[in-house]
């Protein structure tokens, strides 16, 4: 909680990181601040000086009464992953994996979690069976289709969103339907072309996860894969 708590009281100070140029923006403010190098620092009992990046001693900045620190230095000191995107002038703390530079969250991001309904199930990282269309992609979530609508992928995506751009691939033709936690459809009934990559809109109205159904596959000579590309993203 105590490292919680400093982070948050530091995060203002992270206007004091971005380029020169941002001054420029409506709601950048000047401001009169002095470097206060008589202040010290103890970290987890032990004695600690601000460094940047490159080992730089950092001195921390006094502004009407309070002091301030660049929040790259505090959250490297505790090990606090930051992402900071300079189109969107967001600061993202905690976890980034799967964050792309305009806050679009990836299928690969770690909290992102998944259950299903099918004979198979597989978390495809072997780049060598996801090359489709031409294209390399790196991971994906597969599972088996069958003839009937009973077989499904569920991805929880930890959190609610409102979109989900979906990238899917069958290996053979198929038909799909997306539905969220509620079991309420959010697609109509979508087709898979063998091979082809299927790339999809699916409007999630604030759900914190999406089902997908696969189904209407010939079964006769076993159940085809379907690959859910982890380059899907939600925003």
């Amino acid at each position: 909680m105590r490292r919680i708590s400093m982070v948050l009281l530091l995060v203002v100070t992270a206007l004091f990181c971005l380029a020169t140029g941002a001054y420029a923006a409506s709601k950048i403010t000047a401001i009169k601040a002095f470097l206060d190098g008589d202040i010290k620092f103890v970290k987890d009992g032990v004695n600690w000086q601000p460094t940047d990046s490159k080992g730089n001693e950092v001195l921390p900045i006094t502004y009407n009464g309070t002091t301030y620190l660049p929040l790259r230095v505090i959250a490297d000191a505790f090990n606090i992953p930051v992402k900071y995107d300079g189109r969107a002038k967001t600061i993202s703390l905690g976890n980034t994996e799967g964050v792309s530079d305009n806050q679009n969250v990836t299928l690969y991001a770690k909290q992102m979690k998944t259950e299903y309904s099918a004979s198979a199930y597989y978390d495809v990282i072997d780049k060598k069976q996801l090359v489709f269309g031409g294209h390399q992609y790196n991971g994906a979530f597969a599972v088996t289709a069958s003839s009937s609508e009973i077989y499904y992928l569920k991805v929880d995506f930890g959190q609610k969103y409102n979109s989900l751009h979906l990238i899917m691939v069958g290996k053979a033709n198929m038909k799909f339907k997306v539905y969220n936690g509620d079991k309420q459809q959010l697609t109509d009934e979508i087709s898979l072309v063998e091979g082809e990559v299927k790339e999809v809109d699916v409007d999630l109205q604030g759900s914190q996860f999406a089902t997908i159904y696969t189904y209407g596959a010939d079964t006769s000579n076993g159940y085809p894969l379907v690959y859910i590309l982890k380059d899907s993203y939600v925003k």
